[in-house]
């Protein structure tokens, strides 16, 4: 007489870090047959619950502090060899998936879609019921040493650079650094080799062109210098003139690299900008929380299909507020610390544009492709820009919204992408610090972080980019996205792939 095996249930780790999502996930995994064996808020964090939960299935967020998802993917593959691993993302850009499924992903599901779509999906990849198996001690332990530790942080030289890795030195890749970096002649008076914008920003009296002494540009600064220089590797403060700076400075083979990063009024900085967000985040919460309390004072069955997708509408909209509020704070916080990931490719900006005005402003912005050459940027990064340049046009300007791509006037090899409105620009006053932090024109009814164009800045600088500003010939605002251009030749003919609106 034969014994029936009874199955056990799945085994399910969650990593996201939006508590009530994986709350609800949660609850909706028991309800399915499911057991959740580990949770965790970030992909570092993802990476241990994984390790000590052994599961067959695994739900991955992308957007995550500490360790994003796409980081974290080849060591929970490694980890759990056997178990199918789930993606889930805010991101709607095709190029991501793949980027997701290439790293060893088994599904990808957008985030927003029903939590009996995420069942049926997860049934969907384990196919048949799993089989017990430990991740061999090889795959562990090479997992473990590729894993950074909980307080490391990856400097900016980390993240791959793809297609631009044989065409940019790594000069250019510091000169582009979202935050301040100045390269030094190694010995006195300090030429000044070379510098980005943020160092330019943070000097009273930037120089013109190079080989300007330090001394001539920022005595304290230079001074500084000359007192840690026998240190080596030395991090301290120091004076810019008109505000205070944490240093840090590497020596190379042939220059001195100098980090700046402001630190002036620092505290007082941080409690204006956390009480400006508190502000703005506010109001989509508090929109979400009469859409959830309405959904659930009238019955399913009650509701009419036309108020249902207004109420729906209305949630994905302050969602989508709540999304780019919550990036550029990432973002910005990668920036200061140094962390900022960016994984350069070809893209096709027009499905970028399409799929943003799609999904957020259907309708009401016009696109006009004049340039439909591919560019090189990162696709998250991509998305992040336009969708802060668009949000500002719809909030800060007036219809029609216009969206167009051109080849650049001065330089042929670059492509622009325009957002034009027509409400009443920039006025002058303001336009000195309008891609500054935290920087929010006073008088305008409508408040902001004073994040969304500092964070385009520092992203396009990082892309070997830029970003300007304009008044429109019949007034309102014109900004710029430039990005390098990329042909045919260069990557092998591929034919773009327009993003699936889901």
């Amino acid at each position: 007489m034969s014994a029936t095996v009874e199955a056990r249930p799945l085994r399910v780790v969650i990593i996201d870090d939006t508590a009530d999502l994986r709350d609800l996930l949660r609850i909706a995994l028991g309800r399915g047959g499911m057991s959740v064996v580990g949770e965790a808020a970030d992909g570092l964090a993802g990476i241990e619950a994984v390790r000590t939960g052994r599961p067959d299935v695994v739900l991955l967020d992308l957007s995550m502090p500490v360790m994003d998802g796409l980081e974290a993917l080849p060591h929970i593959r490694a980890l759990a060899p056997s178990a199918k691993i789930v993606v889930l993302s805010g991101f709607a850009a095709t190029e991501l998936a793949e980027r997701a499924l290439e790293a060893g992903a088994d599904g990808y599901l957008q985030k927003g879609v029903s939590i009996g779509k995420i069942l049926d999906r997860i049934r969907e990849v384990v196919g048949t019921p799993p089989v017990e198996s430990a991740p061999s001690q090889s795959m562990v332990a090479k997992s473990l040493e590729a894993s950074p530790a909980a307080g490391d942080s990856v400097g900016p030289t980390s993240a791959p650079f793809d297609a631009v890795a044989d065409s940019v030195s790594w000069g250019d890749a510091l000169t582009r650094a979202p935050f301040g970096v100045i390269e030094l002649a190694t010995e006195q008076p300090y030429a000044v080799i070379r510098l980005n914008t943020a160092a330019r920003d943070l000097l009273t009296n930037a120089p013109d062109r190079a080989g300007t002494p330090l001394q001539q540009i920022c005595p304290e600064l230079a001074m500084a210098i000359v007192e840690n220089r026998l240190r080596g590797d030395a991090d301290f403060e120091a004076s810019t003139g008109d505000r205070l700076v944490k240093v840090g400075l590497r020596p190379t083979s042939n220059s001195l690299l100098v980090y700046l990063c402001p630190i002036t009024d620092e505290v007082g900085v941080l409690r204006s900008a956390i009480a400006t967000t508190a502000h703005e985040i506010r109001g989509p919460v508090g929109v979400l929380c009469g859409v959830a309390e309405t959904l659930a004072l009238v019955g399913d069955g009650e509701l009419e299909p036309s108020l249902r997708e207004r109420l729906m509408a209305t949630a994905q909209r302050q969602a989508h507020i709540l999304e780019i509020i919550t990036a550029d704070l990432l973002t910005a916080a990668q920036i200061q610390r140094g962390t900022l990931r960016i994984e350069p490719r070809a893209l096709d900006p027009i499905a970028v544009i399409e799929t943003l005005v799609q999904e957020r402003y259907p309708g009401s912005v016009t696109i006009e492709p004049g340039d439909r050459r591919w560019v090189l940027a990162d696709v998250l990064r991509l998305e992040q820009m336009i969708g802060n340049l668009l949000c500002n046009a719809d909030k800060y300007g007036q219809p029609p919204i216009v969206m167009r791509t051109r080849p650049s006037a001065d330089h042929p090899e670059l492509l622009c992408i325009d957002v034009q409105d027509n409400g009443p620009g920039v006025s002058a006053e303001f336009q000195v610090q309008l891609f500054r932090e935290f920087s929010r024109a006073s008088g305008t009814v409508v408040a902001g972080t004073g994040l969304g164009l500092y964070v385009v800045r520092s992203l396009a600088e990082a892309q070997g980019g830029s970003v300007s500003y304009a008044t429109a010939p019949d007034g309102g605002a014109v900004f710029t996205l430039t990005l390098q251009a990329v042909t045919e030749d260069q990557f092998g003919g591929i034919e773009p792939t327009t993003p699936s609106i889901r």
